[in-house]
């Protein structure tokens, strides 16, 4: 490896300099091997007063790199006390039931008046505040020359990581495929999953879980693993969400069903003492080096399909359904992972697809007594095989058999939980996403506004226009606003969805008023107008337009993937600054195209 001590420059950054960094959205994260934001409030605390105290803190170590155009801070150690600065300054929490006086420093005092920022009160003094915003933070910055060496200087920074658990510590150790799988499959259940791995530290906020006092971007409670009662809210933070998914993937993988221990996970992420074990690992590397996507886009399926049986009856999870009778502290790690594999089993290796949601848990109802596991850490493989087959033998008739005429089968596209990811995504790279509430004007006319499909249009060729290999999304159905929201709702009669601060009013009041409940006329009458847009038709093909059901509520979606080179909306360039979409001037298109060279 390369000698690193040639390419470190260490250097001291005052908290007021920092801060204008952080503004200025200088620190980048990198999602292969950070972890989310969890530090509690109390932590953020204890590393605030340390600074006020005069205290050292640990040296801050960063990658320079290229990031789009533009020089960027990698974070290689330091993630959480960045952010402990940030949130302090921003009013997130206080000390001693005191706030930062945001008139100290000519950054926040000019966000203060820009009522960007508000000040909460009481404040600290201003001598302490002062204090905070010349202590100097101790830099060190690596000369990026590639992402190996980055990787394996992070690997030997958090070898030790007694803070965190230990399987945090496995996949801060492993980049291995499976390692990236279980990373991928674990974000898209949470909910926090991101199109690129690379996001500001800006953005972590919007898809880091809620914390006691603080709060983020993820409702805790809404996660899937705690909504549905399979473990508690504190063992997601602990990762025990990302251990499950580990385990059941290793068992899907693998013929031999080991017995599933702490040992056997180690294995799966390369650490190994016999060649047993060394095989064990590389056969899933293998394995998932061919069939990685296929994979979490089967992972995502049954989970989709679990998601529906809670939506059969809203006042029970799945831990109710399993276990109507036990007490509200009992939670289901292991009878959710025998579950999940059998319906996996049923669908994907037996090819089945389930008749009827209603019958499935109506068979489900009270079933956890039927599985059988025994306390302890170990679980051995022959028992929970015959687990899962006594399962999948009692849930059987609740299937049948997959035809032809079942194309439209959610098993085969499924979007629950593509779209609640897509949401989540839209906070941390706004330019990619848009949203819109429907292509009737909600006024007394309600005619076909020609001018949306327009606008959709123009903003998708923007989105393709933002970088090689990104994906945009533009949905319809989605209110702007709560007061777009009452409007379609009285317009049509009807209700809505709230995800997260999404108003999900669905398209099926216009397509019942204006397309007599035809969908399928809607659909080609939206094609039909996107057909005639001033576009090239290559580009027309990068564009996939879905008709889509969730819970209930029909939505539009526009998907485009960027091509080769950019494209213009009638012989004009555009590109998308936040929700804005600006005409690129002739001087600078040569910077569009080399997004491309």
């Amino acid at each position: 490896m390369t000698d690193i001590k040639q390419d470190l420059l260490i250097r001291s950054e005052n908290i007021q300099r920092v801060y204008q960094m952080y503004k200025n959205e200088i620190f980048l994260v990198n999602r292969k091997y950070q972890r989310k934001l969890v530090w509690n409030i109390e932590e953020k605390r204890a590393f605030v007063e340390s600074i006020i105290k005069g205290y050292p803190v640990p040296l801050f170590l960063f990658a320079e790199i290229v990031y789009g155009e533009d020089d960027k801070f990698e974070i290689i150690d330091g993630m959480q006390r960045l952010n402990a600065i940030s949130s302090f300054i921003e009013q997130e929490f206080e000390i001693n039931g005191e706030y930062f006086d945001l008139e100290t420093m000519v950054e926040t005092k000019l966000l203060l008046d820009k009522k960007v920022l508000f000040q909460k009160i009481p404040k600290l003094s201003r001598d302490i505040c002062t204090k905070i915003a010349s202590y100097v933070l101790p830099f060190s910055v690596y000369k990026k020359e590639n992402s190996r060496e980055i990787d394996e200087i992070f690997r030997r920074i958090n070898s030790g990581g007694r803070q965190l658990s230990k399987q945090d510590i496995r996949q801060s150790n492993s980049l291995g495929k499976f390692a990236d799988v279980v990373r991928k499959i674990s974000a898209k259940f949470r909910g926090d999953d991101s199109q690129s791995d690379e996001l500001i530290l800006n953005s972590m906020k919007s898809i880091s879980i809620s914390n006691k006092n603080l709060d983020y971007g993820i409702n805790v409670n809404e996660i899937f693993w705690v909504k549905e009662g399979i473990i508690p809210r504190e063992k997601v933070r602990q990762s025990l969400d990302e251990e499950i998914v580990a385990d059941m993937l290793g068992y899907v993988l693998l013929e031999n069903k080991s017995t599933a221990n702490s040992e056997l996970l180690d294995n799966y992420y390369g650490i190994f003492n016999t060649p047993t074990q060394k095989e064990r690992y590389y056969s899933l590397e293998r394995n998932l080096k061919q069939n990685s996507e296929l994979i979490i886009e089967r992972f995502i399926i049954i989970l989709d399909e679990l998601k529906k049986l809670s939506m059969v009856d809203t006042s029970k999870n799945l831990k109710t359904i399993l276990y109507p009778d036990k007490e509200a502290s009992y939670y289901i790690p292991r009878p959710f992972q025998i579950i999940f594999i059998a319906i996996y089993e049923l669908i994907f290796i037996e090819n089945l697809v389930i008749d009827s949601y209603d019958k499935l848990k109506n068979k489900l109802i009270g079933i956890g007594r039927h599985i059988n596991i025994s306390a302890g850490g170990n679980w051995s493989g022959a028992s929970r095989k015959r687990n899962i087959e006594d399962i999948k033998a009692l849930i059987k008739s609740a299937f049948r058999i997959k035809s032809d005429s079942d194309i439209e089968n959610p098993a085969i596209d499924s979007w629950s939980t593509k779209l609640e990811n897509i949401l989540m995504q839209s906070f941390t790279e706004q330019a990619l996403y848009d949203f819109k509430q429907g292509f009737h004007r909600l006024d007394n006319i309600g005619d076909f506004d020609v001018s949306i499909i327009h606008k959709i249009t123009k903003t998708l060729t923007a989105m393709a226009n933002a970088k090689a290999n990104s994906k945009g999304y533009i949905i319809v159905g989605i209110a702007d606003d709560e007061e777009d929201m009452k409007k379609s709702c009285k317009k049509y009669n009807s209700d809505f969805i709230k995800y997260n601060k999404f108003y999900i009013t669905g398209l099926q009041g216009e397509v019942d008023k204006y397309h007599n409940s035809n969908y399928d006329s809607y659909y080609n009458v939206i094609l039909n107008y996107l057909e005639k847009e001033l576009v090239e038709k290559e580009f027309l093909d990068n564009v996939i337009v879905r008709l889509i059901n969730y819970a209930g509520k029909a939505l539009v979606i526009f998907e485009v993937a960027s091509g080769k080179r950019p494209y213009a909306y009638d012989n004009k360039f555009y590109s998308r600054k936040g929700s804005n979409v600006e005409e690129i001037p002739t001087n600078r298109l040569h910077i569009l195209f080399s997004r491309f060279s």
